[in-house]
């Protein structure tokens, strides 16, 4: 009995087992799609640029391989630049293993290299390899620079890159998402969309394409079932089953089992051609409306850090806590724990994308700081001044260190308002931080300093929303567009999937994916557009309800001429104003007069848009202008303006009349009085 028993237990928990096992095997058919690259494909080796302080310094890098590589193709490269101050014996050297295998010299005549370093055999072996970029820099004679000046340094940039070792990796996991699924160079990743796709599929292709593209080096390519021929890298298959009627994506997707409707499966397979295999990642359901209500899964970092095996099926999703868009955390912006000391005394520039504020209001910045306990707490008999000088917009922000307010043990705040003009500045919000006093004025004076002040990530920015109506302009984008927005694109199929994946970037915000909503314009209903921002991409007349509001949209070549520009040079406008069905949200129209124009991403000039301006264009050869004149732009705005002054300047003239006549009363008094 004992032993039935056991037999039982066994085969009741293979399927728990099944979800762990290793990835299937996907073979394609070479005459259906070829799997190119080589060998020596780069992927990054770093996040962000690193610079090596003078007079010597070093940073290891490490890789593991899993079994031995014969190859002799595989290789590191190191994009350097430095100061302008070294000099000869000054150089960068490259080690493997300890072993020293390429050493370059630094000079002025040439301050930006690329330091390729072919891997030896030794280190092809399998196991755990170490990589040393080593820098010695001797300044020019009579030059006396402290360490952390910008005198003595070199710096790697980010573009250096270490080969993929594809033909090491034999299994992706879930764990592998997202860095597994990036582009980069020579190493693009596919997202394959069914040849009719639906509104909500195309709604979560987009999304997720975005997010990634964001990530990596380059923009993912997305591309229709029936135009698939070669990939260079990843492939990743968005879509319900019967969407896809191509023989190439009905075979990769008959892995998948068959699920309940309300479920999102999400797997990690290996796409093989020959001797070449890339991951494949396929996102699907029975209908498409349930991978768009599930797509956060791989766009939210909170929830795919917890994915695990090769498949996993959702039905429900965890509630996240929504991001606030008033209180936003430095860490939203890339700014991670920093430590500003002797050494390192500025942080690189943060960025943020902010809504227009309220003018001549204030936003406070709190910060959350530790320093160090050797850092004078009066002030010494030099006045050294010890300070924390945060730039906003190139606007200095100071804080005396020996006066921040203790919060715990070991723990300090610092409260910094900043006036919301500044931030108002630029639509992209620059931050930077730096201190100073750590460091002697007396250049060639050393000193055993070890100053340090440590800035905590929870740090954040506290923003107020304005609560007058608002009136909109280019710069409200993409802000205004976050929260809620209905995109509508015309009822046949016309627009590119690369332009459509350009908007998409664009309405994110701080690394985060805008709330969109994807329709066609036969399916929008006056009720959608009264409850979104709303956003209209295609000519005037392919939309039912807004052609019934052209009159207000300045479009015909005169009006285009009134606003200052030439209509034969447009190849994209685009114009914002009021939502016709709902004042508090805005509406853009983005027109395209040239079919899948692409020279000039000009999304991301919109993004970047600081003029108080409700119209734009790109031209043919690729120029953003913003409109000159905006006298078409915002009647009703400003006829409510017009409104507004006139009944002022009504109730000035009546209390002048007033005034006059109290006057005049007396003097008449005073002169019968006389009399």
């Amino acid at each position: 009995m004992r032993p039935i028993l056991f037999i039982f237990m066994i085969l009741m928990s293979l399927p728990f087992f099944s979800s762990y096992a290793s990835a299937d095997t996907i073979i394609v058919d070479d005459k259906s799609l070829v799997i190119e690259g080589n060998e020596s494909q780069q992927r990054p080796l770093l996040s962000e640029a690193i610079e090596l302080q003078g007079p010597s310094s070093s940073r290891d890098f490490y890789y593991n391989l899993t079994k031995d590589i014969e190859s002799d193709k595989h290789s590191v490269t190191f994009q350097i630049q430095h100061s302008e101050l070294l000099i000869e014996p000054s150089s960068f050297t490259v080690k493997i293993d300890d072993t020293a295998i390429k050493t370059v010299t630094l000079t002025p005549d040439l301050l930006k290299q690329s330091v390729t370093v072919t891997l030896p055999k030794e280190a092809m072996l399998k196991g755990t390899h170490k990589i040393t970029a080593s820098f010695y820099g001797i300044l020019k004679e009579g030059i006396c620079v402290p360490p952390g000046n910008s005198g003595n340094w070199l710096r790697i940039d980010i573009l250096s890159s270490i080969s993929t070792f594809d033909g090491n990796v034999q299994d992706w996991t879930l764990t592998s998402y997202p860095s597994a699924f990036l582009s980069y160079d020579n190493k693009v990743t596919t997202l394959i969309l069914p040849e009719k796709a639906s509104e909500a599929t195309l709604n979560s292709s987009y999304k997720l394409a975005a997010y990634l593209s964001e990530q990596g080096e380059n923009d993912v390519q997305i591309k229709r079932e029936n135009t698939i021929d070669k990939i260079t890298g990843p492939v990743i298959v968005v879509g319900a089953k019967e969407e896809f009627r191509s023989i190439f994506a009905r075979d990769i997707l008959k892995n998948v089992k068959e699920n309940e409707e309300d479920t999102l499966t999400v797997g990690v397979h290996k796409l093989l051609n020959t001797d070449r295999s890339v991951p494949v990642l396929i996102v699907t359901a029975k209908t498409p409306i349930a991978i768009q209500e599930r797509i956060s899964l791989l766009t939210d970092v909170r929830l795919f850090e917890q994915l695990a095996g090769n498949t996993i099926t959702v039905d429900e999703l965890p509630k996240v806590e929504k991001l606030s868009t008033t209180t936003i955390p430095l860490t939203q912006l890339g700014f991670e724990n920093k430590i500003l000391s002797s050494q390192v005394t500025m942080t690189p520039h943060y960025y943020v994308s902010l809504p227009q504020l309220e003018a001549n209001k204030e936003a406070v910045m709190r910060l959350v700081l530790k320093k160090s306990a050797t850092l004078p707490k009066d002030v010494d008999k030099n006045d050294r001044k010890l300070e924390l000088n945060i730039y906003v917009n190139k606007v200095p922000h100071s804080i005396d260190l020996r006066k921040l307010d203790k919060t715990s043990s070991d723990m300090y705040e610092a409260i910094i308002p900043i006036e919301t003009n500044i931030l108002n500045k630029q639509s992209i919000t620059d931050i930077q931080f730096e201190v100073t006093g750590f460091q002697l004025e007396d250049p060639c004076e050393t000193t055993n300093e070890r100053y340090w002040l440590y800035i905590d990530g929870d740090s954040s920015l506290t923003i107020a929303k304005d609560t007058t109506e608002p009136s909109f302009t280019l710069r409200d984008f993409p802000n205004a567009f976050h929260d809620n927005s209905l995109i509508i694109i015309p009822d046949g199929d016309v627009l590119s999937d690369t332009r459509m994946l350009m908007l998409y970037k664009a309405l994110m915000a701080n690394g985060q994916l805008a709330n969109t909503t994807l329709k066609k314009n036969k399916d929008v209903t006056k009720s959608d557009l009264q409850k979104h921002a709303v956003i209209f991409m295609g000519q005037i007349d392919e939309f039912t309800m807004l052609s019934k509001n052209a009159d207000k949209i300045p479009h015909t070549s005169d009006e285009l001429i009134q606003q200052g520009f030439l209509p034969e040079a447009i190849s994209q406008y685009t114009f914002i104003t009021k939502n016709f069905w709902q004042a508090n949200e805005p509406l853009l129209f983005i027109q395209s007069i040239e079919n899948n124009v692409l020279k000039n991403n000009f999304f991301t000039h919109l993004k970047e848009a600081n003029e108080e301006s409700s119209s734009a264009i790109e031209t043919k050869e690729g120029q953003f202008l913003t409109a000159v004149n905006n006298t078409l732009n915002n009647d009703e705005g400003k006829a409510e303006k017009k409104e507004s002054v006139s009944f002022v300047l009504i109730i000035e003239f009546i209390l002048l009349i007033a005034v006059i006549a109290v006057i005049l009363y007396f003097i008449l008094r005073k002169k019968k009085k006389d009399q």
